[in-house]
């Protein structure tokens, strides 16, 4: 009998992290510095690189205006898409954020 596989709750952890960032339209290095570590270290939290303290999700949960439930609730690999309507959301981000940087890289 095969082992089930185990979820990897840092990159969920992660991955909610960064979409409740970019709902509220909060840039990386802004939460960083109102949370109090290195723009890395979001990074690092968001892709499930380290593990964030609970601490640090209830202060993120309070700058991305979340219930601290949202970010540790169990949600089924596999099912995001269900249960995260906002599931393409960062990749819009990106595009947009592109676009952007574009537009504000033309002269006058």
């Amino acid at each position: 009998m095969k082992n089930k596989p185990k979820p990897d709750f840092n990159r969920e952890i992660g991955r909610r992290l960064r979409l409740a960032r970019i709902t509220a339209n909060i840039r990386q290095n802004r939460a960083a510095k109102l949370v109090g570590v290195t723009n890395q270290q979001i990074r690092n939290y968001e892709v499930g690189y380290s593990r964030v303290t609970a601490v640090l999700v209830a202060k993120l949960a309070q700058l991305y205006q979340r219930p601290v439930g949202w970010f540790l609730e169990e949600v089924h690999l596999g099912d995001e898409a269900k249960a995260d309507p906002a599931a393409g959301l960062i990749e819009r981000e990106r595009i947009v954020t592109k676009v952007h940087e574009e537009l504000s890289d033309r002269p006058g």
